[in-house]
């Protein structure tokens, strides 16, 4: 019996019709959900696959450990195989932790009541991002219940590193574990296979003390993986502690990945409605052109069912506190 088997290089993963994906117009690439709506509307339609996205979070928020969870619950809702590696905690626990997916029949856009701006007109023209997928295709991307749990019996297709206590925790052996899961998983844009699936990789606490870092520094390890997996159907997912990392070592680091998300507290007053401050360091671009975002000004909107991002008019916020 033949088997119709795919093998496909960078330039023509665009044809493929993979579950859980769509094809970007603008960039001619594939991509994937972080599984936050108003995320990926941030980062022009979702993560691109065969990139490697880093969060960076400071004075330990919990807007990187949410991004991780939606990442996962994602994969999980769109069938894809799934890596989850943590060495500060059992990544089990991750996946015992994810947010359950809300069923709704449609989507429609937010009613926005007119408002009268003190600063300007024009302010009412912008765009506001919230949680709900009106601003991508509605089979792609769903939204998520963080008050309620996905059960564990529906889990599938998930692996972990470490698996046991046996297992090392360095960064050689986390890059080899990757590359084996890449070659004999399928996932290689170079090994013909019979059906494609998309790989979804997240590395939590990067650069922490906990990392076995002897054989392999964290940049020689971000240089590798990155490689790996441009040229793979996988998307990979880190996240740090922005405080760990001297300066010299951050600007390596994040020259080494493809997107960066940095989350900062929000320090006005003013702003008590938000939780933290989204600034974007640096946008996937290979095989495109720069993707310019509508606004620099984001910020996240936590609650107990969801976390979204939204625009935020901070010179408005300065004028209404009274600091301009």
């Amino acid at each position: 019996m033949s088997l119709n088997l795919q093998s496909h290089t960078i330039s023509q993963r665009k044809s493929l019709k993979l579950k859980g994906t769509k094809t970007s117009v603008t960039k001619n690439q594939i991509l994937i959900s972080s599984g936050i709506v108003s995320l990926d509307a941030v980062l022009d339609g979702g993560i691109p696959i065969g990139t490697v996205a880093l969060v960076e979070e400071e004075n330990y928020g919990r807007n990187a450990d949410l991004i991780t969870k939606h990442f996962i619950a994602e994969g999980v809702v769109s069938d894809h195989s799934i890596l989850i590696a943590d060495v500060e905690r059992k990544p089990e626990a991750t996946a015992n932790d994810l947010p359950k997916p809300i069923q709704e029949d449609s989507f429609q856009q937010t009613d926005i009541v007119a408002e009268d701006f003190k600063i300007a007109w024009r302010y009412s023209q912008n765009p506001i991002y919230d949680s709900k997928p009106y601003h991508t295709s509605i089979s792609f991307g769903h939204t998520f219940d963080m008050s309620a749990k996905i059960p564990v019996n529906e889990l599938q297709n998930i692996r972990y590193w470490p698996a046991d206590k046996s297992q090392g925790t360095s960064y050689a052996e986390l890059l080899e574990h990757i590359n084996t899961i890449i070659t004999k998983g399928g996932f290689s844009t170079k090994i013909p296979v019979e059906k494609r699936n998309v790989l979804r990789i997240t590395i939590s606490n990067l650069f922490s003390p906990i990392w076995d870092s002897n054989d392999m520094n964290v940049v020689t390890f971000l240089y590798k993986l990155r490689i790996l997996v441009r040229s793979s159907y996988a998307t990979c997912l880190i996240t740090t502690q922005a405080h760990v990392i001297d300066d010299v070592t951050k600007c390596r680091i994040e020259h080494f990945v493809d997107s960066v998300l940095i989350f900062k507290p929000m320090e006005l007053s003013s702003c008590a409605d938000y939780n933290g401050k989204l600034i974007i360091g640096k946008l996937a671009s290979f095989n495109t052109f720069l993707y310019e975002p509508l606004s620099v000004d984001w910020a996240t909107k936590l609650t107990r069912k969801k976390l979204c991002i939204e625009v935020v008019f901070i010179f408005y916020y300065l004028i209404s506190s009274g600091v301009l």
